[in-house]
């Protein structure tokens, strides 16, 4: 999942809105030879890389490292890949940060002509189930080649996230308690607007109060808040986070006491409701339309804007790229819910964010370097970067950060709980993701549909998505049963004993 243009949980392909991209389908292997070389040329002008470093996966070269975390660059160098070079003099690291379409393109690239980089992301790949890739072979185990396991976050591994068939793959350096929908403030914009900063808009009310307030106080030369509406992944994300303090379930928009979608239910339609209210009360900054994440955060920084819903990553990336706008002031909320009534927002375990290729001739040092990221120190330096939270979130209070990210991080302890995922019930459930068709229009279209006045049937348009991947997800399972003999049936999203007030942990997975 910000300043690394990505929407975590995002997830990882966001800022390629527009971009075209692979589906889940064509990604696992649906896509034939030719399909693959026309998209990779309109890709990428022609299917090349635009840089190659020394041969990517070989034994002779550096160990080649790509990401997108642009705000962690500083950090990745001088406190992991410096200290284990000048450890081991025969080592040579070097990394590729990428924006996330970019690096997944490479990616592609590189797997179809046996150039993969030593260590990988997967931002930029559609969201495709890290279980799914494994299974094509693109990564290798890491468990037997470091200590991961006895390593400080040996305790968030779970099955079908981290560990295959016994083997661990990789390991979350992040905490998955966050969220991309944090309201960050301009702290001058709004005290010129008479707002008490420290008085939190607790309800989507309230939120809308002070947005009027900073619009009108500022005469039309800024703006309540900017919803950046171009990229449809962001506005799916948002909805999701405000449908969920609505009283929605989630991760996934599934009701787990049933197994059953609900996008068509009353939490998502008040939820794209309150959007639509922002723009009635024309406090949404008018470009909102033309504006992807980043430049929303830039819009934002150059004072345009006193409110905006993001990730934990904003300040850090606000420090990289506009450290003025940190300077005049910004500070953070609890995320606001429709009532006084406080509901949480859940999100999935954090996944495994680098993986080592199957073609890497270097896997060794690349675990000994990855298992770095687990220590305490490391977590900290992490923790400094503020970007996503890091797995050990206890260091985070201690570290070198900004008081705002503190207050976020720290938020998210009091507002976000782990939901269950359904492969870690059952292997076989990402046959079925893999399998689903795209469908539009999704979440993220009819919101965007709603927000530029080509529909006002939001219930309307809501059921009817419900309904159609309710049936391809019936379709999908029934195809992975009698092709590919998996054991899977829709039980498999059904999880009984969630409590919604607390964590899914993997005792809950073995109490199911």
């Amino acid at each position: 999942m910000g300043p690394h243009d990505r929407i975590p949980g995002a997830r990882p392909g966001v800022a390629g809105a527009g971009r075209r991209t692979l589906s889940r389908r064509q990604l696992i292997g649906g896509t034939t030879a030719g399909a693959l070389t026309a998209f990779l040329a309109a890709c990428t002008g022609g299917g090349q890389m635009s840089q190659r470093s020394a041969a990517p996966g070989g034994s002779g070269g550096a160990l080649q490292w790509w990401d997108q975390f642009r705000p962690l660059t500083k950090m990745l160098q001088n406190d992991l890949f410096t200290p284990y070079m000048q450890e081991h003099p025969g080592v040579k690291i070097e990394r590729r940060q990428m924006d996330a379409p970019d690096l997944g393109q490479a990616l592609q690239v590189g797997r179809r002509s046996n150039q993969m980089p030593d260590v990988h992301s997967m931002a930029g790949l559609g969201g495709v189930s890290p279980a799914a890739l494994v299974s094509e072979g693109w990564f290798q185990p890491i468990g037997k080649l470091a200590d991961f396991a006895g390593s400080p976050v040996g305790d968030l591994l779970y099955d079908g996230i981290h560990r295959f068939n016994g083997d661990i793959y990789s390991f979350p350096p992040f905490s998955g308690r966050w969220h991309d929908a944090v309201p960050w403030y301009n702290s001058a914009m709004l005290k010129q607007a008479g707002i008490d900063v420290e008085e939190e808009p607790g309800t989507w009310d309230k939120l809308r109060e002070y947005a009027r307030k900073v619009t009108t106080s500022m005469g039309g030369d800024a703006f309540g808040i900017v919803v950046p509406s171009k990229e449809p992944e962001y506005l799916a994300a948002l909805v999701h986070r405000l449908a969920m303090t609505a009283g929605a379930p989630g991760p996934g928009a599934i009701d787990w006491k049933t197994g059953d979608y609900v996008y068509d239910s009353p939490e998502y339609v008040q939820a794209i409701e309150f959007l639509v209210s922002l723009q009635k009360d024309k406090v949404v900054h008018p470009a909102s339309a033309s504006m992807g994440p980043r430049d929303a955060r830039a819009r934002w920084a150059a004072g345009q804007a006193g409110i905006y819903l993001w990730g934990a990553w904003f300040v850090g990336g606000l420090l990289v790229d506009e450290p003025e706008a940190v300077e005049r002031g910004v500070g953070v909320w609890h995320i606001p819910c429709p009532e006084t009534t406080r509901n949480f927002v859940y999100n999935p375990p954090q996944p495994g964010t680098f993986w080592v290729s199957s073609q890497s001739k270097q896997a060794k040092t690349a675990a000994e370097v990855m298992l770095r990221m687990t220590t305490k120190e490391f977590q900290s330096k992490l923790a400094s970067a503020m970007d996503q939270p890091p797995a050990l979130v206890e260091v985070v209070q201690e570290a070198d950060a900004h008081a705002a990210y503190k207050a976020c991080v720290a938020n998210f302890q009091d507002d976000v709980r782990i939901g269950p995922v359904p492969e870690v019930g059952n292997p076989a459930v990402w046959q079925v993701l893999a399998e689903m068709r795209d469908l539009h229009p999704n979440l993220g279209d009819i919101v965007q549909s709603v927000l530029t006045g080509s529909t006002t049937d939001i219930a309307g348009e809501l059921k009817r998505y419900n309904d159609k991947v309710t049936a391809e997800r019936d379709r999908a399972v029934q195809a992975v049963r009698e092709e590919k003999g998996a054991e899977v049936d829709l039980k498999a999203w059904v999880f009984a004993n969630w409590d919604p007030t607390k964590d899914y942990d993997q005792q809950a997975y073995a109490a199911r």
